[in-house]
This record gives C-alpha cells, structure tokens and sequence, in this order.
C-alpha cells in the first residue's frame, strides 16, 4: 500500500471542518459550530472543550492562533499561505472561541482558513522557531502529539508507517482498528499480488487492466470513486499555430473522446467538458462536450487558411506544415495511450503530430516557460471552484499555462470572487463554461474514475476524492470469507 504525508496527517490530527464529498457539506471536527458576522468579515468557531493532546494537555484555540502564525510565516513559507491573504488577523476571544477578521467579504473564505487544514500543538512545536522548522523534520516525530483518531507508533523511510489507536481520542468507540499499516510498495504489480494474496487489506491505484482479475479473486473487491481533476489538452494560445480559437475548436472536433475513453479506460472514464464535472452543484447542463466531427473540423481548418496544397495529407498555410508536437509525462499508461491515438485522429483532419513523453518535471518546467505547442495534463478540481489558477491573464506565467487572456473571463473570475457564498458564484461558473466551450483554450478529454482494491473483510471504508483513506477512524475487520 502507498499513501501520502497528507493521508497520514489527516489521522493525526483534527481540522477546524471537514467537506464531504458532496461539493457542499461542511462537517464539524475541531470546531463544533460557526457563524459569520453580518458583513461577513468575521468569522467566529466555538471548539468542543472535550478534545485533548495525545499528551493529555486540551486543544484550545491557542492552537488555533498559533497554526495561523505558521501558515502565514515568511520564514516558514508555506505554499497555501496565499489563500489567507484576505485574512486580517486571528485572535483568541477564549480557550474554545477563535475569530478571524477579514479585509473583505468573499464565498470561499471558511473552506480557506478552515477545511481540511489540520490544526497544530502549540504548546509541543512552539519551542521551535518558525524558521527551523524545514531543517527539522526529525525533531517534530520526536516531540509528536496528537490529537486525531490515530498517533504514530513508528516509521521507517521508504518502508512503512505504522499508526495506533489513540486513546485519548474524543469519539467514544473510536477508531475501531487498534493498528494501521502503512507499507511503501513502488511497484504496482507487486501491490496487486500483495492484496490478492492477502498480505494487503487496501491498495491506492488500480489500472483498468487490473479490475477483472480482482473481481474474480476470492475476498477482494473494488472501490471506485470519480476523481477531483480532469485530463486535457492544453493548446499554447499564444502560439502560432493555436493562437485562434477556431482552429482550436477544429482540434476538439477532430479528438473522439468516446473512442479514446473507451480504449484507455474501458468505462471507467467519461468525457468532460469543462473543468466542473457534473456530480457537483456548480455544473452547467446547457454545456455538453463537443461532438468528434471531424469533416466540422475540416471546414473550420479550410476557413483558417489551413489547407493541404500539395497533396502530401498535411495542411499549410503560408508555406507551413500544420505539424506540432503533442508532449505528455512518462510514467502515465493513459496519456501516452491518448498520444498515440490523438495523432491517429488528427491524421484524419490533415494535421500532424509528433508525440513526446518527457519527464514530469521537464514538461513542468516547458509548460510554464511557454515552450511548448500542445500538452495533454491534469488538473486538480478546486472545491472552491477558483479558475483563477487557469484562465486569469494575471497567471501567465505561473499556473495558466496556456496563456488564455480574455477580458470578460478575468471580469467573471474577479466579481466570482466578491459575492458572499459559493453559491451565488453560480451564474460566473456558467458563463465560463460557456466561454471554455466556444473558445477552447483546453480541449478536455476525460474526468476517470478512482480503482482502488480492497479485501472484503475490511468493512466501512469509504475512500472518496477528498480522502484516500476516507474516515478510517470507522474502519474495521470482519473475519475472512464470513
């Protein structure tokens, strides 16, 4: 089994809230309620007074105030800190009773200080300065306490973690398991024999090829779940080939995304449309994907000026071939399987691809620089349905890879921004699909699904988009074969 830092630090200690998969629900944890101010500048949490350290010192909003102060120090650096850059200030009203002051009301501003950010000891970790905590990691297993279902009983790098009942956690009965493994295996295949075998309960990733094999093996099952991101390709907008959006819009006509889904994914995928998947609230009925049409895609290409003059089945315009290089990252089987079949496809339309798989790293690095012309790559889906990231001209040279600028999107991404709950962020999100949808920046393939394997004795698990390990603290195991 593999896991992530997050996963296990989400087992040791509480978040103020939780969001549950829904896109909408928030979940108490540290906190037990909430409430905003009527301008919705301050917002104010009330701790349960029953939550204590593993070290039998309470949780108090003490802790709240000093997680603050590590998130936003500039000798901690911390990558999340720009989400708490309408934060004011954060101040201790008493033990159980936090409140954050905001510059400004916006729709996002409990999941940002709250959700999912789990709250730190200050009474173990503030005897080291802000500015030793990066050169110190061994330091914080050695003045470890916590205050979640689970504390660590060991870790061996590269090799396993292992978690233990808490039993000073607050939810009586809770966890149910006593012990937690955690073991590092690299190598997929070997993940698959292991649980097959028996020697693992659960396993993070399954390829499409292995879900037969495990639905037919005695005691173990999948788990599926949609997954919080997408897969597209990205067009360089700046470049001179996909600088116009009807040539962009030729590309998406000329994919077949039903064919690729089918062939990479065999129905564990679905074509999207847009970077909003439709299981969430902030989804547009009115925009489906385009339809792979190819000969539509010939005729934008012929209006373009891109026609094949010579005979030879590639397209040119002003003495160049419409030849371009689609890059993708080695060590993904899908998108290099999408490599091989988009330029099968595009073959179709007279356009030529050349596919390339580098290493993630250097596709990064050409991706930001703008050295690229086409790039299939995935996307994270925040909950806070923030586009920013992708569409705003702000971002070219960071995140917006494509270099998509359009004054009515950056319009929409800004006033999204200053409406005073999520859902009032609606009609924005529509309009920008709409704008996705006629101006192709992206070209979006699929939204697939999670496979997870999993022995059948283990009961209650609900791995989700948010959480791998969904609430492991409900876990537990019923004899084999009952």
């Amino acid at each position: 089994i593999t896991s992530t830092t997050g996963e296990v630090v989400r087992q040791l200690f509480l978040p103020l809230v939780d969001e549950a998969p829904d896109y909408e629900t928030i979940i108490p944890r540290l906190a037990e309620s909430w409430s905003f101010s009527d301008d919705r500048r301050v917002l104010t949490f009330r701790l349960r007074d029953d939550v204590v350290w593993s070290d039998g010192v309470p949780v108090t909003s003490a802790d709240v105030v000093f997680t603050y102060q590590a998130w936003t120090s500039p000798e901690l650096a911390w990558e999340g800190a720009t989400a708490l850059a309408a934060v004011e200030g954060v101040e201790a009203v008493d033990p159980h009773t936090v409140r954050f002051r905001f510059a400004h009301a916006y729709p996002t501003a409990l999941l940002d200080v709250a959700a999912g950010a789990v709250i730190l000891p200050a009474h173990a970790w503030g005897e080291l300065p802000f500015a030793e905590w990066r050169e110190n990691a061994d330091w914080f297993r050695q003045h470890l306490v916590a205050d979640g279902p689970f504390t660590l009983a060991s870790w061996t790098p590269q090799q396993e973690i292992v978690l233990e009942r808490n039993p000073r956690y607050y939810e009586e009965g809770l966890p149910r398991l006593d012990r937690v493994t955690i073991r590092v295996v690299p190598d997929q295949t070997a993940q698959l024999t292991q649980l097959l075998n028996g020697q693992l309960d659960f396993v993070f990733a399954l390829s499409p090829d292995d879900v037969p094999r495990v639905e037919r093996a005695p005691g173990a099952d999948v788990v599926s779940y949609w997954t919080r991101g997408y897969v597209a390709v990205a067009w360089n907008n700046r470049g001179e080939l996909f600088a116009d959006p009807a040539v962009r819009r030729a590309m998406t006509y000329g994919i077949d995304r039903e064919t690729l889904v089918g062939s990479i994914w065999g129905g564990f995928a679905r074509p999207i449309a847009s970077p909003i998947p439709p299981e969430t609230w902030a989804w547009s009925e009115e925009v489906e994907p385009l339809p792979y049409d190819p000969d539509q895609a010939r005729r934008l290409l012929d209006a373009a000026g891109w026609v094949d003059g010579d005979g030879d089945g590639v397209r040119e315009k002003d003495g160049r071939p419409f030849r371009f290089r689609l890059m993708t990252n080695t060590g993904n089987r899908q998108r290099e399987d999408a490599l091989v079949l988009i330029q099968d496809q595009l073959q179709r339309i007279g356009v030529a691809v050349e596919p390339q798989a580098l290493e993630f790293h250097t596709m990064i690095e050409q991706l930001i620089a703008g050295e690229f012309d086409a790039a299939i790559m995935g996307w994270g889906i925040p909950t806070t349905f923030d586009f920013r990231y992708a569409y705003h001209t702000a971002e070219i040279g960071s995140t917006n890879v494509v270099g998509f600028s359009d004054p009515e999107v950056d319009r929409l991404l800004e006033e999204a921004r200053q409406v005073e709950d999520l859902k009032a962020m609606g009609p924005y999100l529509d309009r920008l699909q709409e704008i996705q949808q006629e101006l192709q920046p992206y070209t979006f393939l699929w939204q697939s699904k999670r496979l997870l394997g999993i022995r059948e004795r283990v009961q209650d698990a609900d791995p989700d988009h948010l959480r791998e390990l969904g609430d492991l603290r409900e876990w537990w195991l019923a004899p084999e074969g009952r």
